[in-house]
């Protein structure tokens, strides 16, 4: 899969944008409902949300590599450029997908079980879990791999690739926090770690965060400014079963994969596990390679799916063409569940969005109905906490027995609507600001919707709201040019918030309408209804680029749409977005904790620390579990949706999709590109 890069912080599963910022940065997401749309992540429906069927289980295989004749080439399109063929620099989906074949990782882990299973280490364990430093012991595979260059692999290359990264510390990583040495072992086994902390999941993100990298090619050289497609004559060179032969970032990319190696001496897919899974086929990748085609843009790459350009694209097609796409002889959609979410961000560095009162009234005037029904046509799910439902096992619902998505203890921050209208409560959303009242987390009822408490019994970071909201006439030149009627605007200890915020009103970033019209279009009406109360709000277009630069770099922003792929299915990835420690030193490092949460308008930090360190597996579930309820009332992510996933593909030409599994384009790549067959190619 592409890869879980930074497990201990600054992202743990290599933190790659996901669906939300427009261009299609990723996209993944599975839905979650409270009276509108679907109501449960296994419930799903090819009709949109109105219809409720249970999504079956994962796929099931009966074909072995006898079955299939190799050969074919896979066209896959993509919205955006890739940012680096640099493994220790890229940071797109874009790059991601392109070099997972690349590249092998220590440990793999089961699409459908979450199990961490072998892959170059073949087994391992973990002593003195009672010291501050445990130690981590594990063998290593020592046939079956080569680097793609004809260089015979090496033990020394597994210590090069873990010490690149303590001596390196590279920006796209953080997992050199974990750990502070590795050597050979002095016992039965092949290799010792020395954690640097108590890390939980130490496994999946410690064995199999660094990618395996030739001490050959990296040793000596500047690794900040190596380019591998020009210091190699066939690309990156890695253990994996790809070659990245092609690298023109503003249009295409190719891979081939080494058709002789898999055959003969490629150990990693031949593994028992593989072999014995009920959904996996063993023995891939069965294609030649694959096509990377770079449109410039969501709206191109569907149309060049549509007309048959490409026979498949990154991340869930868009939902105004799936109708279309079920019409189609030729074209077909892969099910899948969210790997992640899409949000939106905000600034708690900034006052007055520093306070938790504001933020949860901002969002009950984010109207849900609008966004799941009418604008996505039932195929996303309304958000609520920051783990998609298709990695289920660490939320709240599921720790403590609730009902997933549809408990209200999921639902505080619905859409404040009066019955029957898209109008919000606005006098009642003001009477909640000037009571300085806050959902601390307490039962009670808000804005006229009951809520009954937390499940884990946890509290807001704050119990009354931080600054004192009062109404009166309009001075703002935003609200006097509103096109809502507005009576009266809001004033923060006495101040207007363009006074409070350098005479400016509250920012909110949007993608470039013509990439991104349904989110357009649902954050102006935000904006209206907030105006309506009287908050001075305006939207500002802005690139994807320009976007991740101004809000994880130099945290010039108020509100940002964004969303996040490829996350942790066992909670990790909330150290990764809400530690403080992740918040950015200075506006010189990229921040994964873009919103500054931790520094401001709350903290989770010794909830995340403690589940962190925790490796008792149900003990970690409910850690995280009450970490996550804490950061959903704090609110510095109001949650938009998980997708309801439909991966496109050319379903005429190509068959041996691995189906109802997390995010089968990108998260899972690895076992999609390793099971896609030519539909001609499979033998009588």
């Amino acid at each position: 899969m592409p890869r879980r890069r930074n497990p201990s912080g600054a992202d743990d599963s290599r933190r790659n944008f996901l669906k939300a910022s427009g261009a299609g940065a990723v996209a993944l997401s599975l839905a979650g409902c409270s009276g509108n749309g679907d109501t449960n992540d296994e419930k799903t429906s090819d009709d949109g949300g109105d219809e409720n069927t249970t999504t079956e289980a994962p796929s099931t295989n009966s074909l072995s590599p006898d079955d299939i004749e190799p050969g074919g080439t896979l066209r896959y399109g993509m919205a955006e450029a890739p940012d680096s063929p640099n493994i220790m620099l890229a940071g797109s989906v874009y790059s991601a997908v392109a070099l997972a074949p690349v590249y092998n990782y220590g440990v793999s882990q089961d699409p459908v079980t979450f199990e961490v299973k072998p892959s170059v280490f073949t087994d391992w364990t973990i002593k003195n879990t009672g010291k501050d430093k445990p130690d981590v012991y594990f063998n290593a595979r020592k046939d079956g791999l080569e680097w793609n260059d004809g260089e015979k692999f090496k033990m020394e290359d597994i210590l090069y690739s873990f010490q690149f990264q303590l001596d390196n510390e590279p920006g796209q990583y953080s997992v050199w926090n974990d750990y502070e040495k590795i050597e050979e072992a002095k016992n039965d086994w092949d290799f010792h770690l020395k954690l640097s902390r108590q890390v939980g999941t130490w496994d999946a993100d410690v064995l199999g965060a660094p990618p395996i990298i030739p001490k050959h090619k990296w040793e000596g050289v500047d690794y900040k400014n190596y380019d591998p497609t020009t210091e190699n004559e066939e690309g990156p060179v890695g253990t994996g079963p790809g070659k990245l032969v092609q690298w023109n970032p503003d249009t295409s990319m190719q891979v081939k994969f080494r058709r002789d190696y898999i055959e003969n001496t490629y150990a990693l897919n031949k593994l028992d596990w593989i072999k014995e899974h009920d959904t996996l086929i063993h023995g891939g990748p069965f294609l030649d390679g694959v096509n990377f085609k770079v449109y410039g843009g969501t709206s191109p790459l569907t149309q060049a799916f549509l007309n048959g350009k490409v026979d498949t694209h990154y991340g869930s097609l868009q939902t105004s063409k799936i109708s279309q796409v079920k019409k189609a002889d030729d074209k077909g959609l892969v099910k899948g569940y969210d790997s992640g979410f899409s949000y939106y961000g905000f600034n708690c560095r900034r006052a007055p969005l520093d306070d938790v009162a504001l933020r949860q009234a901002m969002s009950f005037l984010y109207d849900d109905v609008f966004w799941v029904q009418t604008l996505k046509g039932g195929y996303v799910i309304k958000g609520d906490y920051a783990q998609s439902p298709g990695y289920k096992g660490v939320r709240p619902e599921t720790v403590y027995d609730g009902e997933l998505l549809t408990d209200p203890r999921t639902n505080a921050f619905d859409f404040r609507g009066k019955k029957g209208s898209k109008q919000p409560k606005v006098e009642e959303i003001r009477k909640f600001l000037t009571d300085g009242t806050v959902i601390d987390g307490s039962k009670g009822t808000y804005v006229g919707k009951d809520f009954p408490g937390t499940f884990s019994g946890v509290n807001a970071s704050q119990s009354k709201a931080k600054y004192n909201y009062t109404f009166g006439s309009i001075k703002s030149k935003n609200l006097k040019n509103a096109k809502v009627e507005v009576d009266k605007e809001i004033r923060v200890d006495g101040k207007t918030i363009p006074e409070m915020m350098d005479g400016d009103a509250i920012t909110l970033f949007i993608d470039p309408p013509n990439e991104q019209p349904q989110e357009a279009k649902a954050i102006e009406q935000w904006k209206k209804n907030m105006q309506q109360v009287g908050i001075p709000v305006k939207t500002e277009p802005v690139a994807f680029n320009t976007m991740t630069g101004r809000v994880y770099e130099t945290e010039e922003f108020d509100v940002y749409p964004m969303g996040w792929g490829g996350t942790s299915p066992y909670g990790t990835s909330l150290h990764s977005f809400f530690h403080s420690d992740n918040a950015g030193e200075d506006t010189e490092k990229f921040a994964y904790n873009s919103t500054g949460y931790g520094v401001s308008g709350g903290s989770s930090d010794k909830l995340l620390s403690d589940a962190y360190s925790e490796t008792d597996p149900e003990k970690r579930s409910k850690k995280y579990a009450k970490a996550m309820e804490k950061i959903y009332l704090d609110m510095p992510y109001m949650l938009r949706d998980y997708e309801k996933y439909r991966w496109p593909v050319n379903s005429k030409k190509f068959d041996g999709f691995v189906e109802n599994i997390v995010d089968p384009g990108y998260a899972n790549w690895d076992y999609e590109y390793s099971s896609i067959y030519l539909k001609e190619n499979l033998k009588k």
